[in-house]
């Protein structure tokens, strides 16, 4: 991996939106990428469907699985919007008046809402779970619901708000299917927007599609280190320069020493995060961080979300419901700079500060570790989905996918207003 490698781009483009693959290609040149995927919809119109393998150009294709880390809780957060959309779950209502057991141990007054903006004090949990107990059968036994019973709150000493990365899912999950009329997890239900819409989404991937899947790996360290030294004039392959690369380094070994206190996740997984594509991880539910997706799939939602709703045909939500996910956005510290978000469990982008968000001006949904996008911008009607298995650790921003977003609302606005391209 290098700069000035040579890749063969897939796929189209509607007029207007070169410059986006133009972008999209410089990636793979520049050191940035080994496979990506880059789907866009405006309106109904889809506009940008591209992909691109530097070492697996032949099996690698545009329908390709790959994990997507965060991503995968706008796809949660979706389907929990349908269940208050058909007034079976409402956001200010307490947990406990699905889940009485959820009150254990003082956790009685957490709401739908407190949970779905990383409010509810329970970010990590003092147990690894068991990766049998995030299959299907065995969160409907309750495998998963009687460790989170079990837990204490524990919040930030000046917010309420701290990034429940894994955890919001698994609570979400066990909310979503003590309401959910047939007892479905939050993956089955999925599987119904996924098949409405045409999407390659899935939360808990059957034998379907175990095969066609691209695994996640991060950029090495040594490559970092030596891209930081290389003046951003001349292409590096990364946005730190060695000096925001120590400072990010410093800010990551003080997260590693507070993580070393607690459980990991589940039983197994390491800093690399590479067992993220273990088989028996793809195969359970873990509906904050193992949505193995294209990015045709999370286009085609992010499509829907950006119309209001529906897409051809199939309705995600209905008005009422697509506003309520949308509404009352709090702000809050998450990680390291302020962020939005919603009863519903989505930000909402602004320009606070342009060094990090100009390009998502307008735009709702979220992001996964290392670089994946699922976000659509309601004024202009955009949905994306962008999805690389080249984890760039380094970038807390998704700096990449935000340039690329930010290029496709500029095309989409001179095309609205009649620009010549």
């Amino acid at each position: 991996m290098g700069q000035n490698h040579s890749v063969q781009v897939e796929g189209t483009v509607a007029p207007g939106y070169e410059s986006v693959r133009d972008m999209f290609e410089a990636n793979f040149r520049e050191g940035r990428e080994t496979n990506a995927q880059l789907c866009v919809y405006v309106g109904d119109e889809l506009v940008i469907d591209l992909y691109a393998s530097l070492y697996d150009s032949s099996s690698y294709t545009g329908d390709t699985l790959s994990n997507v880390f965060s991503s995968t809780k706008s796809l949660t957060a979706i389907c929990m919007a349908r269940m208050v959309d058909k007034g079976l779950l409402d956001y200010n209502e307490k947990i406990s008046k699905y889940w009485p057991e959820f009150a254990q141990n003082g956790k009685g007054e957490t709401t739908v809402a407190d949970l779905m903006r990383h409010e509810a004090g329970l970010a990590s949990f003092d147990t690894a779970l068991s990766r049998e107990s995030l299959l299907r059968e065995n969160i409907k036994k309750n495998k998963v619901g009687e460790v989170i019973e079990k837990q204490e709150q524990s919040f930030p000493a000046t917010q309420k708000r701290a990034y429940h990365a894994v955890t919001r899912g698994w609570i979400a999950n066990e909310v979503f299917r003590r309401v959910e009329p047939s007892g479905s997890t939050v993956g089955e239900h999925l599987q119904d927007i996924a098949e409405g819409l045409g999407a390659s989404v899935h939360i808990g991937v059957g034998e379907k599609q175990m095969a066609d899947y691209c695994p996640v790996s991060h950029m090495s360290g040594p490559y970092v280190f030596g891209q930081s030294l290389i003046p951003k004039a001349l292409g590096r392959a990364i946005d730190p320069n060695i000096l925001d690369l120590m400072r990010l380094v410093a800010i990551f070994r003080q997260f590693a020493k507070d993580t070393a206190k607690r459980a990991p996740a589940f039983e197994g997984l390491g800093g690399n995060n590479e067992q993220w594509n273990d088989e028996d991880v793809r195969r359970g539910e873990i509906p904050s961080a193992n949505g193995n997706c294209s990015a045709r799939g999370l286009a085609l939602v992010a499509a829907a979300m950006a119309n209001g709703g529906s897409f051809k045909g199939f309705t995600v939500l209905s008005p009422a419901g697509w506003k309520a996910l949308h509404a009352a956005p709090k702000d809050g510290m998450l990680l390291v700079r302020n962020v939005k978000f919603t009863q519903g469990g989505v930000a909402e982008y602004e320009e606070e500060d342009t060094s990090t968000t100009n390009g998502r001006l307008g735009y709702y949904g979220w992001m996964g570790y290392g670089g994946s996008v699922f976000q659509w911008h309601p004024e202009l009607k955009i949905g994306i989905g962008y999805v690389p298995t080249l984890l760039t650790w380094m970038d807390l921003t998704n700096n990449k996918a935000r340039l690329l977003q930010g290029e496709v609302v500029n095309c989409a606005r001179k095309i609205k207003e009649g620009v010549p391209f």
